[in-house]
């Protein structure tokens, strides 16, 4: 081989190695443009999320979820006024027409739903709290 073709040989070589490490570096240099502005995208919503909630709101929010679950079934059971339930009903009837009956209930009834709703609540103020305490 000739000095002219090994030159060309390794020029070519050399131009394809240097343009492709440009090319990886510079699709490098945009995946992190786009990592960046992702991240900021990110940080601006966190921002405005934290913005949204007040202690006012949660306050509130447990307020009428210990009303609903523990003061007023506690005050209606004082005034004995009576608390109605539909009892068990046939599978086949679909709206309780037939087969539904009601019951009176003496004393306080909470549900699981609402007992799930107290322990959603309470959770969630008291996981916002510790956290506005660690900033």
């Amino acid at each position: 081989m000739s000095l002219e073709l090994l030159s060309m040989i390794g020029g070519g070589l050399a131009g394809f190695l240097f343009r492709f490490i440009a090319t990886q570096q510079e699709a490098a240099k945009q995946h992190m443009d786009w990592l960046l502005k992702a991240q900021a995208m990110a940080d601006d919503s966190a921002d405005r999320a934290a913005n949204r909630g007040t202690h006012l709101g949660r306050r509130v929010l447990v307020f009428i979820v210990l009303w609903v679950l523990a003061v007023a079934p506690f005050i209606g059971a004082l005034l004995n006024i009576p608390t109605w339930v539909e009892g068990e009903r046939a599978p086949w009837d679909l709206l309780g027409v037939f087969t539904g009956q009601w019951h009176e209930l003496k004393g306080i009834i909470i549900l699981p739903e609402l007992r799930a709703a107290l322990l959603a609540a309470v959770g969630f103020y008291l996981g916002g709290s510790s956290l506005a305490k660690g900033k």
